[in-house]
């Protein structure tokens, strides 16, 4: 009698023309056996794994929202969506800085962090899911020609260049688009490639919180927090900054 989520492998066929469905089976249990074997309370938890006709599946806690529908975010990435409330957007950073911290301290880099990815329970606890692009320690990611690893406007400039490249620093790029993106509505550079800081777009941000960002969402990854512990730290002080000044 228990309501869960039931993920199957059904592939578009261009993606089994550019990987093959057997490299697809083994990219599909590398996700299921990562998100059963790294527990916390914000990552997604797997219960069971198997097939049904052929056709591999496993099965996971179900939740009905995630961020992207909580900010309206469309297909057009680029246009404006909602913002929350800066207290709400500080509790739920805080959650997936902690969820990441504990992903790469199992050596995983998620590499595919945005709104959507972040499942939200009924007490707004945020959850982790679709590790599809994960890469675990020493493993290595072969990536056919003409398939980008990561999604426009929150992967790292260094993730797109080569997939190889990425880190635990491309994830936390990733968070920082994500965070801009629950603070002010919109993303810190826009299809453009202008840039943007949170307190040209809303007064109610100041320095402190265009010096976050500039580090969060630096296109260098020596220029950025050098892990999500740091990050994570470097929020809890912005968030007792902006309690201060209420």
């Amino acid at each position: 009698g228990r309501v869960v989520a039931v993920k199957a492998l059904r592939p578009a066929d261009m993606l089994v023309s550019l990987w093959g469905m057997d490299r697809l089976r083994e990219r599909f249990a590398a996700e299921a056996a990562i998100l059963g074997a790294v527990s916390h309370p914000n990552l997604l938890d797997v219960w069971d794994f198997g097939q049904a006709d052929g056709d591999p599946f496993f099965v996971m806690d179900y939740h009905c929202d995630d961020l992207g529908r909580v900010l309206g975010e469309s297909y057009r990435v680029e246009a404006p969506c909602r913002r929350l409330p800066a207290r709400r957007a500080f509790r739920l950073g805080d959650q997936l800085l902690a969820g990441l911290s504990r992903l790469h301290f199992a050596g995983v880099v998620h590499r595919d962090i945005k709104p959507y990815n972040l499942l939200l329970t009924g007490d707004d606890v945020v959850k982790i899911t679709d590790f599809g692009l994960s890469r675990a320690r020493g493993e290595r990611f072969e990536v056919p020609a003409g398939l980008n690893v990561g999604s426009p406007y929150y992967c790292a400039p260094e993730q797109e260049a080569d997939p190889e490249r990425a880190d635990a620093r491309s994830d936390l790029y990733a968070a920082g688009v994500t965070l801009f993106r629950m603070f002010t509505g919109r993303l810190p550079v826009d299809d453009t490639g202008l840039r943007h800081v949170p307190s040209a777009l809303d007064g109610e941000y100041g320095e402190a919180f265009d010096a976050f960002f500039a580090t969060a969402v630096n296109p260098d990854p020596a220029g950025r927090f050098p892990d999500a512990f740091a990050m994570r730290a470097a929020l809890a002080a912005l968030c007792a900054d902006y309690e201060a000044g209420l």
